[in-house]
């Protein structure tokens, strides 16, 4: 099975400031015009507080489709044939373990099965113009959708009303609700201006869209103004949400791409980090950019090498609210950025307070709770062993050798623990230097002040070697992770190129993929009916992948062929990341990858679609051999069918036009012939009709054979009567030829299908004649040998070689030698399997002198009768 990429649906958001517009009023009443022109409507998604909406929505008539667990009923939909369904508020949530989490994606799902959507949409909802909105409303908006969605929209159709009517329709539909109070305040009049002056803005900058793609498309050439590209510089704090929205919205009213970057010190950071950053990426990538990860330690340079790289001309970056104490010893990044930003234009966003309270200010503290102690107990250890061995030859020793000995700490505690052990390491040798080997001893005081400069010197040798060897160290650790992906990526390709079995080739993938990741993988592909089921996995003791909800998540992704679960936008819950197996226009299967223990990144997602767009490509190269294979096969055995079609159209039409022209000159010439003539006629009439009943005998036997309909009608025969029916048989075409047979005496008879067995007779003695030389001898000879009977017939032929001994029982397989004699090549294909069914054998060996013996050995009645 694969997926079919056919006609898609289209679109239409009824888009309005506020609620009480009349969104969804004008969503029904469109409906029903639609239903007049004979277009199959059918409401999907109802949920409006006011009267005349519900009155409407009565009267109209418009089938509601029920929903599914708080959800629209994809499948419901799709089967009930409506060609367009109305669905009211893109922006809701569907209940908790829905397969789909937000409508707007079921509204996707109904697009790609071809069925046009009718929609309603607050501009507040609009994920780029969430800050503005929440500005506006002075209250948080929880649901959004995302802008790439909305582009894709055929059609935006803005739906107003006057700001007095929209507040007195308001206070009417909520007077006896609790939430009255709460609207009231959300939407007053300011607001609500307000709100309809986002509207009216978003719907001009789609209509000015439209308008330049119904230009482009028809070669209007008009002055186009230079599209600039967009970068936001992002981090793990909650604060970089709003720089991806105004960076969204920079870029839609330039017209421009954008980019989201994130520049990653070599360093991990807390998993919290890691979540916020993963979050913040995903949003990007859901609101249309196109998303960097890189790792260095100098963060402004990377921003503006990758600036100048993608020829960035808007750079979009936040600035933290408060100063933090290394700002006071250098320079910041904004500050970096702004100072070699050149011919760039950077804007630069102070965080609020608030969306930072929760994000980085208060992370160093809750860093400090989760600190490993386990490295600074070890060089606190290690530094009072090194002070209790060197103080007994503390005299003995110069101060210098002494101080360059406890750089060994900072040293191995930078390589080992990270920077934050080496400088408490510094800070520890400094003390442990000054109270014992620094006169005065056992006190932290000096005697000559000149050891303060000594001691800073130390400190910032010791700080800025610890902090070197802790960077070497962890950018050696990402050099590992990173070599080891591209290794496991190479392997794999490498691998994949040279496997042509279809089962290897998915055990090498879910193997590798399994090593790399150290968790489970399966692989799902669709059967011959088209049900999607589990075909490989990398553990065969784990259960996890055989269950019926990971199958259903898969049948899911490989029907619409999106990613869902987690890292993705569909199924996030789930513990593991569904990715289809697809190329340009065609789906293989499914690739599931178990994540409920493993952290995810974006790095990690990037390498997993890497994983999956080459085992796509490598089952691609597979089908697509096997296809090539089977397309030979089918040519030769076209080739094959024709030339057996040639033949035994051949051996039909030779005797039937013996017949015709024998029968006609018999008809028109009755007095012509004298009674030899007429004799000699009818015999050769007789001879054809013999040839051509054999050869359809032949041909019913073989399709019997094959088709598994022939059945032994097994009684006692007497061989000696079988040979005797066989020589009766084949004495019209005997012509010059002897035939002697030789018995032994008191021959048992046989338990077997005697008509049957004369037929293997009569087309073994048929083939020695045809290929016997006239006035030669054809012996045949039955004896018991054992548990067997054997019959074998021996002729003076032409022969065979040894290499068609073998061959001439298969089917339509004719020696070389002889191809000047007619015939079909079907008799001893026939006699094989008439005989292996009685549970005997033949064989064919070159006679003794010149020739052909084809022996038969059957069972005694012994091993047949009951």
């Amino acid at each position: 099975m694969e997926l079919q990429f056919g006609r898609r649906g289209t679109l239409t958001v009824f888009l309005g400031a506020a609620p009480a517009v009349g969104k969804t009023y004008a969503m029904l009443e469109a409906g029903v015009r639609q239903r007049q022109l004979g277009v199959d409507v059918r409401i999907g998604w109802l949920e409006s507080a006011y009267p005349e909406t519900l009155q409407l929505a009565e009267q109209s008539g418009l089938p509601l489709i029920n929903c599914k667990a708080g959800a629209i009923d994809i499948e419901r939909v799709s089967k009930s044939g409506a060609q367009l369904v109305l669905i009211d508020k893109l922006e809701g949530m569907n209940t908790a373990g829905a397969v789909r989490p937000k409508r707007y994606i079921n509204v996707e799902n109904l697009l790609s099965n071809g069925i046009d959507v009718y929609t309603t949409l607050n501009v507040g909802h609009v994920e780029s113009l969430l800050d503005i909105a929440e500005q506006v409303m002075g209250s948080k908006v929880s649901d959004t959708v995302p802008d790439t969605f909305l582009e894709g929209a055929d059609r935006i159709q803005l739906v107003d009303a006057a700001t007095d009517e929209i507040i007195a329709r308001i206070s009417r539909a909520y007077e006896m609700d609790e939430d009255k109070e709460t609207m009231r305040k959300r939407y007053r009049a300011g607001t609500v201006s307000a709100l309809r002056e986002m509207a009216f803005r978003y719907a001009a900058q789609r209509v000015d869209s439209q308008l330049q793609q119904y230009m482009k498309a028809r070669d209007i050439i008009v002055p186009w103004p230079v599209s600039e590209k967009v970068m936001v510089c992002i981090s793990p704090s909650p604060f970089s949400k709003q720089l991806i929205r105004m960076g969204r919205q920079m870029a839609a009213g330039l017209k421009a791409e954008w980019l989201a970057v994130n520049v990653q010190a070599s360093r991990n950071g807390s998993q919290e980090e890691r979540s916020q950053l993963e979050q913040n990426l995903q949003l990007a990538k859901e609101l249309g950019a196109e998303v960097l990860s890189v790792t260095g330690e100098r963060v402004a340079e990377e921003l503006l090498a990758i600036a100048r790289s993608h020829n960035v001309k808007q750079i979009i970056i936040g600035k933290h609210p408060r100063k933090s104490i290394r700002d006071w010893f250098r320079s910041s990044i904004v500050e970096q950025v702004l100072r070699r930003s050149h011919g760039m234009s950077v804007h630069v966003i102070a965080g609020s307070m608030e969306s930072d309270a929760g994000g980085s200010a208060s992370a160093p503290l809750r860093n400090l709770v989760h600190v490993p102690r386990q490295p600074y107990l070890k060089v606190t250890l290690f530094i009072a062993c090194l002070t209790a061995l060197l103080k007994p030859f503390g005299l003995a020793f110069d101060l210098v050798n002494i101080a360059l000995l406890y750089l060994l700490p900072v040293l191995l505690s930078a390589v080992y623990g990270g920077r934050g052990p080496s400088i408490y390491a510094a800070c520890l040798g400094v003390l442990a230097f000054d109270f014992f080997f620094v006169p005065p001893y056992i006190s932290f005081t000096v005697s000559d002040l000149r050891y303060l400069i000594s001691f800073a010197v130390y400190l910032a040798v010791a700080a800025l070697t610890g902090s070197l060897a802790a960077r070497l160290n962890q950018q050696l650790q990402v050099a590992k992770q990173r070599e080891a992906h591209t290794s496991s990526l190479f392997a794999l390709s490498r691998q994949m190129n040279t496997i042509t079995d279809f089962h290897s080739l998915l055990t090498n993938v879910s193997r590798q993929i399994s090593e790399t990741m150290d968790t489970e993988a399966v692989i799902y592909l669709p059967d011959e009916r088209g049900d999607l089921s589990s075909k490989n996995y990398s553990f065969m003791s784990s259960g996890w992948g055989q269950g019926e909800p990971e199958r259903v998540i898969a049948r899911w992704v490989f029907q619409h062929g999106e990613k869902a679960g987690r890292g993705a936008a569909t199924l996030r819950e789930s513990s593991g990341l569904y990715i289809p197996l697809r190329t340009e226009d065609r789906i293989y299967g499914v690739l599931a990858v178990n994540l409920e223990h493993t952290p995810v990144t974006q790095e990690q997602l990037r390498l997993l679609d890497a994983f999956g767009g080459l085992a796509a490509s490598a089952i691609a190269r597979v089908k697509l051999s096997e296809e090539a294979r089977v397309a030979h096969l089918t040519v030769e055995s076209e080739r094959l069918r024709t030339a057996i079609l040639d033949s035994v159209s051949h051996e039909l039409k030779t005797p039937l036009a013996t017949i015709i022209g024998s029968s006609t000159a018999l008809m028109e010439g009755e007095n012509l012939y004298s009674p030899d003539d007429r004799a000699e006629l009818l015999s050769t009439i007789r001879y054809g009709a013999l040839r051509m009943n054999r050869l359809v005998t032949n041909l019913l036997g073989m399709v019997q054979l094959e088709s598994g309909m022939l059945r032994l009608r097994r009684n006692w025969c007497d061989v000696e009567d079988m040979i005797g029916v066989t020589l009766t048989q084949i004495k019209d075409y005997q012509q010059h030829r002897s035939i002697r047979v030789e018995l032994q005496d008191q021959l048992p008879p046989l338990f077997g299908d005697e008509v049957l067995l004369e037929q293997v007779l009569v087309n073994i003695v048929s083939n020695a004649i045809k290929y016997s030389p006239d006035y030669s001898e054809i012996i045949i000879h039955a004896y018991e040998q054992g548990s067997w009977i054997t019959i074998s017939v021996m002729d003076n032929g032409m022969g065979i070689s040894e290499d068609d001994l073998e061959r001439i029982f298969n089917k339509f397989y004719r020696a070389p030698s002889t191809k000047h004699v007619p015939g079909t090549g079907l008799g001893l294909a026939i006699c094989k399997g008439i005989v292996e069914l009685h549970g005997g054998t033949i064989s064919a060996q070159p006679n003794v002198g010149q020739g052909l013996v084809i022996t038969v050995s059957l069972p005694k009645e012994s091993q047949y009768a009951v």
